[in-house]
């Protein structure tokens, strides 16, 4: 005798016999939807419990670290009104000439700006972004366990209705071909009532789980936008007449274009070795460097 073969191997197995009767009623509430065949005119993906459990919590995760995102843009606020301040408060002194007072008072004023903005992207985030998505993921949560919970209820129901056919076909004593035929319509009946719940529930939650996840992008549009403006504004100062000449009279520090290096020369994040031992090397290490930074903002 062969062995028995599972559910999930017949259901994935693309070399399984195709059989004119009814699919087997064998699918019930208990059956893992990944071992489900809704054929053509099923949902385009199926998404299980486990997929909507991962969905949930990547929802709250993103509103948890957008939480996190606005408290540092607070802080950000707040440290960079600071440095604003500090930087007027040197400019008023009677040691920096005209040229350094003005620029210092005009590098506060740029700082100000954008402590401003920092505050005003997180009453953004927190208006526009946290708070509505807040009350979207619970009304989200809700939708998913009432629409589980309905659809166990009648899957359960339907499979019991089936197993009663079944077993009421079994007891009867006396039965020609014309009462078995009669009888296996409604066991049909029933198996395609209840396949095409299943095909109708997993069709919804795609459905859902789309229209969820185009609400979240939309805000996360809204989000990029503001962060975009913010910074648009800040590049706008570049122009200023005060701080146009300040950017002119400082090399580019993150060296982003800087020349391009020889067609004789290897790459190399490393300082040259000297042939001498004790020769100093001719570009500064790299540890130098951020040793001074560190030193510079000690």
């Amino acid at each position: 005798m062969p062995p028995a073969r599972s559910l999930r191997a017949l259901a994935l197995s693309p070399k399984r016999a195709s059989s004119p009767g009814p699919p087997s009623p064998t699918f019930s509430e208990a059956t893992n939807a990944s071992a489900m065949d809704f054929g053509p005119n099923g949902p385009e993906k199926i998404i299980t419990k486990a997929n909507l459990k991962a969905s949930i919590q990547a929802y709250e995760d993103l509103l948890s670290k957008c939480a996190g995102y606005r408290a540092a843009l607070l802080t950000m606020s707040q440290a960079t009104a600071g440095f604003a301040d500090a930087l007027s408060t040197a400019a008023s002194l009677k040691g920096p000439n005209y040229e350094a007072g003005t620029r210092m008072q005009a590098a506060s004023g740029l700082h100000h700006l954008m402590g401003n903005h920092w505050h005003l992207m997180a009453e953004t985030l927190n208006m526009q972004f946290e708070k509505p998505l807040r009350q979207h993921l619970e009304d989200y949560k809700t939708i998913v366990t009432e629409r589980s919970n309905a659809y166990e209820r009648v899957l359960r129901e339907k499979s019991n209705l089936i197993r009663q056919t079944e077993m009421g076909n079994l007891r009867k004593k006396n039965r020609n071909l014309q009462s078995f035929r009669e009888a296996l319509q409604v066991l049909q009946q029933q198996v395609e009532d209840l396949d095409e719940l299943k095909v109708s529930h997993y069709q919804e939650i795609v459905e859902h789980e789309e229209e969820v996840w185009d609400v979240v992008q939309g805000k996360v549009c809204l989000a990029v936008r503001s962060t975009l403006d913010v910074f648009d504004r800040f590049t706008s100062k570049a122009s200023d007449p005060v701080i146009e000449p300040m950017l002119q009279s400082v090399p580019d520090p993150f060296d982003t274009y800087g020349p391009p290096p020889a067609e004789d020369k290897i790459f190399s994040i490393l300082p040259p070795l000297s042939v001498m031992a004790n020769a100093p090397s001719s570009s500064p290490s790299p540890l130098t460097f951020l040793d001074t930074r560190s030193g510079e903002q000690r």
